[in-house]
């Protein structure tokens, strides 16, 4: 393919040769336009200059999405500020240190910190996936700071940005930028949830569902059931909350998630559901 061909409707010739000689970094959105005309993913293209602290990174962001938040932090510790030499490595230094620090640490003020200097220093535009997730990070911290109005403000920009980069173009393949989707959809249901809007939980849920179905992907798959029944419930839905449950409740024995094993199992046991039955009998 030629650089004409590359740029045609993306970007100029000029811009194509100028990333090709590494004069240029383009900007998020063009990338996942290219990347979706070679038919790559974004993350092969998007390769830190320094190996080993995007392996670090890799193995942080791996350890968060198994809920093992205590090694990722151990292994986050050691990283050092002057290993930190592009942008990228900024912004996930940042993202890692907010997210640790709310979920592991219950410390949300330091977590808001993280995040905005995440978002005012290192980003320069708002269709940048970190960007999109210490928006929802920022909400997510308010939230536990029992400051609904503003964390609503923060998860609903996460949202809409999301929903925009979705509508132009998605890395072909790419399962981080998949895995973030759904991650951003569950969190954002999981607050609405919270202040009582379960019908736009369950919008966000779905949509969730949806791209992890599309994909064949496992990825929060059981909580998202274990959510969406809980959503259920409060509409009075309750054939739909039971079918739900016994979903969730089957994908956290596959997964092996037993924390969420034994919430499905107290939330189901409150609703008089038997999933040990259901699961023989399955």
């Amino acid at each position: 393919m030629s650089q004409k061909e590359l740029a045609e409707g993306i970007c100029t010739q000029a811009t194509i040769s100028l990333i090709e000689k590494k004069s240029k970094i383009p900007s998020m959105k063009i990338m996942m336009k290219i990347c979706n005309r070679l038919g790559i993913r974004l993350s092969e293209v998007i390769v830190e200059n320094d190996d080993q602290l995007y392996r670090t990174f890799k193995k942080i962001d791996s350890l968060i999405r198994h809920s093992d938040l205590a090694a990722a932090n151990e292994i986050f510790t050691k990283i050092r500020p002057k290993q930190l030499r592009s942008n990228n490595d900024k912004k996930q230094y940042y993202y890692y240190e907010g997210y640790l620090q709310l979920v592991l640490n219950n410390n949300p003020d330091e977590a808001i910190f993280n995040f905005g200097m995440l978002l005012n220093q290192f980003v320069k535009s708002s269709h940048d996936m970190f960007a999109i997730l210490a928006t929802l990070g920022t909400g997510l911290a308010y939230e536990r700071k029992q400051s609904f109005d503003k964390a609503e403000i923060f998860v609903k920009q996460a949202v809409a940005t999301l929903h925009t980069m979705d509508a132009q173009a998605m890395p072909i393949g790419d399962d981080d930028y998949l895995q973030n989707e759904i991650l951003i959809y569950a969190s954002a249901a999981q607050l609405y949830a919270k202040i009582n809007f379960p019908e736009e939980a369950l919008e966000l849920i779905d949509l969730a569902l949806k791209k992890a179905q599309e994909s064949q992907s496992l990825y929060l798959l059981d909580r998202l059931y274990a959510q969406k029944a809980a959503n259920e419930v409060v509409l009075n839905n309750v054939q739909s909350a039971h079918d739900h449950y016994y979903v969730a409740y089957a994908l956290s024995l596959v997964t092996h998630n037993d924390q969420l094993t034994a919430q499905i199992t107290k939330e189901m046991a409150e609703y008089h559901i038997a999933p040990l039955q259901v699961a023989h009998e399955a």
